[in-house]
């Protein structure tokens, strides 16, 4: 009893919440780096290996969801059941490993199943958002989850900024390989460092004694909950347009402006990560110190935020400039991520205790699939197709094979094409911010009621 005093005592100071906090946005960072580093090396792999901007998309969003959607449900369910930190401490171990294989693929074949591998290790992730709610009690989850969402800008800086300068300075395979490292060493760390918590502390007295429900359970609970399923569908097409265009963004520099990888990776990076953790973290901030008064706020936060990331977006890719280009950029990103805390924090905040794993899987199979993994292949796609109508000097896939390696601005007719299929590819994928909008606005008129117990 005295033992068990302690180690409560322990988990509810702020220094150690603090370190279980801050250990967990650095693992997600190293993730995010290990998942989007490809976007940095895009145009050096494209190169080396003969790749088309579908086929990138693929490696970028697809690839990445395959056996990660197949895989995140057990998983999840997994974590309503057994220890969390373990779980996790395991899929950051294959994450990185598969990272680091991905700098030994010599074909297209052998990279997107390197990254296929990278899916199925993040498939862990929601075991994290079941934490943190253990955590940290129902009014200061949002808040906390925009913290922990960091990672993301963090992640993003670090893997298109390092990622670019190795790509140009050596080899895009030893950027591979400089990305996944430090998650062996994180892993080990985790597994020693974070206890795993009282699951449902904060919650409704008996919730947390319950058995974890069957999977139809969960889906049923969700179904009764009209507020999450639009914000969910809200945060997927939020994440579809912010990954498809991101994903896309050092390649554009580099095409339509004529700058190396490593400034092309650096800019990027750089126009994401400030602003978006200001984005992130002020969202969280935000919707919790409103949605005290009125949970609405909670949608209304990140419904704003879309409203105004789509026509910044299409204002940024009109620049003719890199630096106006990026200034403009650098305001999108104030607004485009203030939807990912409250995403959090609603799908925690609506779920009973040993629900919260498989209603994160749940929503990381639609931002994953839909978001993450159709966003790139169809911006790619549609990069493809419109560069071919952009060429005038007849058929583009004939009389630019050669000029493929380039594609830069520098490379006459066959890179302006490149450069203004990708364009508009990307200013039609700022078009889903507003469809994004519109299920926040849906789900607002039901989120007061459902944040209701019981």
């Amino acid at each position: 009893m005295e033992h068990a005093a302690r180690t409560l005592k322990l988990m509810s100071s702020r220094p150690y919440r603090a370190w279980v906090l801050g250990l967990l946005l650095v693992v997600s960072m190293f993730g995010f780096v290990d998942r989007q580093i490809i976007a940095a090396l895009g145009q050096p792999i494209k190169r080396d290996l003969g790749l088309t901007d579908a086929q990138l998309g693929l490696l970028g969003g697809l690839a990445f969801a395959l056996l990660n959607t197949a895989v995140s449900i057990p998983i999840a369910r997994l974590a309503e059941r057994r220890r969390r930190v373990t779980l996790y401490s395991i899929g950051v171990l294959l994450w990185s490993f598969a990272t680091m294989a991905c700098g030994l693929a010599s074909s297209f074949v052998q990279l997107l199943t390197a990254r296929v591998f990278v899916g199925v290790g993040e498939a862990s992730a929601p075991a994290v958002q079941s934490l943190l709610a253990d955590y940290y009690p129902r009014e200061r989850r949002t808040s906390a989850m925009g913290i922990y969402v960091l990672a993301v800008p963090a992640g993003a800086l670090i893997g298109a900024a390092g990622g670019g300068w190795i790509a140009q300075h050596a080899d895009w395979r030893l950027a591979f390989v400089a990305a996944g490292a430090p998650g062996l060493l994180l892993a080990v760390l985790l597994a020693l460092t974070v206890r795993e918590p009282i699951r449902g502390r904060y919650d409704p007295p008996g919730q947390a004694d319950a058995a974890a429900p069957p999977f139809s359970a969960v889906l049923r609970r969700m179904a009764q909950r009209p507020a999450f399923l639009q914000v969910m569908l809200g945060s997927t097409l939020a994440s579809a347009g912010g990954f498809a265009i991101n994903y896309f963004l050092a390649q554009y520099f580099f095409r339509r402006f004529g700058l190396d990888f490593a400034q092309a990776g650096l800019i990027s990076g750089l126009v994401s990560a400030i602003p978006g953790s200001i984005s992130m973290l002020g969202g969280g901030l935000l919707a919790d110190a409103l949605g005290r008064k009125d949970p609405r706020w909670y949608a209304f936060t990140p419904m704003i935020g879309c409203l105004a990331a789509a026509p910044l977006y299409i204002l940024a890719f009109a620049q003719g400039a890199w630096p106006a280009m990026a200034a403009v950029l650098m305001l999108t990103g104030l607004f485009q991520y203030a939807y990912m805390a409250s995403m959090m924090g609603v799908s925690q905040n609506l779920m009973e205790p040993r629900m919260r794993a498989s209603a994160s899987a749940v929503v990381g199979i639609m931002t994953n699939v839909v978001g993450a993994g159709l966003g790139p292949l169809v911006v790619g796609g549609l990069s493809d197709a419109l560069t071919r109508r952009a060429f005038t000097g007849g058929d583009f896939d004939l009389a630019c094979a050669g000029a493929r390696a380039a594609e830069s601005a520098s490379a006459g007719a066959c890179g302006a094409a490149s450069a203004a299929g990708l364009q508009w590819a990307c200013m039609l994928g700022a078009l889903i911010y507003l469809w994004g909008a519109v299920h926040f606005a849906l789900a607002a008129r039901t989120l007061r009621r459902d944040m209701q117990p019981g």
